[in-house]
Protein backbone atom coordinates (compact mmCIF):
# COMPACT_ATOMS: atom_id res chain seq x y z
CA UNK A 1 0.00 0.00 0.00
CA UNK A 2 2.88 2.46 0.78
CA UNK A 3 4.17 1.93 -2.99
CA UNK A 4 0.66 3.11 -4.31
CA UNK A 5 0.63 6.10 -2.17
CA UNK A 6 3.82 7.19 -3.72
CA UNK A 7 3.05 6.61 -6.55
CA UNK A 8 -0.06 8.98 -6.53
CA UNK A 9 2.23 11.47 -4.41
CA UNK A 10 4.56 11.64 -7.36
CA UNK A 11 1.73 12.37 -10.24
CA UNK A 12 0.25 14.86 -8.08
CA UNK A 13 3.54 16.69 -7.73
CA UNK A 14 3.91 15.82 -11.23
CA UNK A 15 0.24 17.56 -11.66
CA UNK A 16 1.42 20.76 -9.71
CA UNK A 17 4.74 21.09 -11.31
CA UNK A 18 2.82 20.97 -14.74
CA UNK A 19 4.72 18.31 -15.52
CA UNK A 20 2.83 16.65 -18.65
CA UNK A 21 4.70 13.95 -19.57
CA UNK A 22 5.09 12.34 -16.32
CA UNK A 23 1.70 12.34 -15.71
CA UNK A 24 0.68 10.89 -19.06
CA UNK A 25 3.28 8.45 -18.91
CA UNK A 26 1.39 6.53 -15.66
CA UNK A 27 -2.08 7.29 -17.51
CA UNK A 28 -3.38 4.32 -19.96
CA UNK A 29 -2.67 5.40 -23.76
CA UNK A 30 -6.97 5.79 -24.28
CA UNK A 31 -7.23 7.39 -20.58
CA UNK A 32 -11.11 8.56 -20.36
CA UNK A 33 -10.46 11.83 -17.88
CA UNK A 34 -13.40 13.89 -16.73
CA UNK A 35 -13.28 17.68 -17.85
CA UNK A 36 -14.38 18.85 -14.33
CA UNK A 37 -12.53 22.67 -15.68
CA UNK A 38 -15.20 23.16 -19.08
CA UNK A 39 -17.52 19.67 -18.12
CA UNK A 40 -17.85 17.01 -20.53
CA UNK A 41 -14.95 14.46 -20.46
CA UNK A 42 -11.31 13.90 -22.94
CA UNK A 43 -9.79 11.07 -24.36
CA UNK A 44 -6.30 9.75 -24.99
CA UNK A 45 -3.03 11.41 -24.32
CA UNK A 46 -3.92 14.54 -26.53
CA UNK A 47 -7.21 15.48 -25.13
CA UNK A 48 -5.74 15.07 -21.51
CA UNK A 49 -2.78 17.16 -22.89
CA UNK A 50 -5.09 19.82 -24.70
CA UNK A 51 -7.12 20.02 -22.07
CA UNK A 52 -4.83 20.55 -19.07
CA UNK A 53 -3.07 22.98 -21.49
CA UNK A 54 -6.12 25.03 -22.16
CA UNK A 55 -6.84 24.94 -18.14
CA UNK A 56 -3.18 25.68 -16.96
CA UNK A 57 -3.01 28.56 -19.30
CA UNK A 58 -6.47 30.16 -17.53
CA UNK A 59 -6.10 29.20 -13.79
CA UNK A 60 -3.63 27.90 -11.64
CA UNK A 61 -4.79 25.17 -9.85
CA UNK A 62 -3.01 23.06 -7.21
CA UNK A 63 -4.01 19.46 -5.89
CA UNK A 64 -3.68 17.14 -3.18
CA UNK A 65 -4.21 13.92 -2.99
Amino acid sequence: MQAEKEILNAIYQAFNARDIDTILASLHPEVDWPNGWEGGRVYGHGGVREYWTRQWAEIDPHVEP
